[in-house]
């Protein structure tokens, strides 16, 4: 129900930023960034049955939250609509728990996030150098599979994930180093809601928020 829900919402804003493309020429903006990415606190629990003597046992994961860097470029077609696109690298530890009659098993592994967004801002009208945004976006995730060793159980638990898609919202100010300079530094906030949906078993919740800092120039 919430993937559909997603979805549903994902597709309507794409709908909705193809018809702002054919809308009249403006200029573009480009920025360098460094993000921060915090991920869902929750963990995601998965009940599995072993054969005996172990039966019935859970797995936990959960996706710590890590630096990364991007890119963004923003095509201004008006004085407050934009259509940006925007690119996240970042690299995160997995934890992941075991728990079955023979006690509790802790293993961590990484895997490298790739996200990509497509969205609509709408900057405010503001007197000064300083000049606010929101706006909706469409993100995109790849995520490395992992692999968690658990010598005292004997075995490796792996996981390869598919991409993901959903829908998210940002807000964000930019500031103007000089009146007129096209030289910019920005502060934003992103919040995506996603799931790393697994090919294997134990889809994990992720839903992260995105923190960045970056300078940009406009052309």
């Amino acid at each position: 129900m919430r993937g559909n829900l997603r979805r549903a919402g994902a597709t309507i804003l794409l709908m909705m930023i193809a018809g702002s493309a054919l809308a009249q020429e403006g200029r573009w903006v480009v920025r360098g960034l460094g993000a921060y990415l915090a991920t869902a606190e929750e963990e995601s629990s998965i009940p599995m049955m072993q054969p005996p003597p172990l039966g019935e046992e859970t797995i936990t994961q959960s996706v710590q939250g890590a630096p990364g860097f991007g890119v963004s470029a923003e095509y201004l077609w008006s004085d407050r609509i934009g259509i940006e696109g925007a690119a996240f690298l970042s690299s995160h530890d997995v934890d992941m728990t075991v728990s079955n009659v023979a006690g509790m098993f802790t293993a961590a592994d990484s895997t490298r996030f790739r996200t990509f967004t497509l969205g609509i801002n709408y900057h405010f009208e503001t007197e000064g150098r300083t000049r606010w945004s929101a706006g909706g976006f469409v993100p995109l995730m790849f995520a490395d599979g992992t692999n968690h060793e658990f010598p005292d159980l004997n075995r490796t638990e792996g996981r390869a994930y598919d991409q993901d898609y959903g829908i998210g919202a940002k807000a964000g100010m930019e500031w103007s180093f000089a009146p007129g300079s096209p030289w910019t530094l920005s502060i934003e906030g992103r919040y995506m809601f996603l799931i790393m949906e697994s090919e294997t078993v134990g889809d994990i919740d992720v839903d992260p928020a995105v923190l960045s800092v970056g300078i940009g120039y406009r052309f």
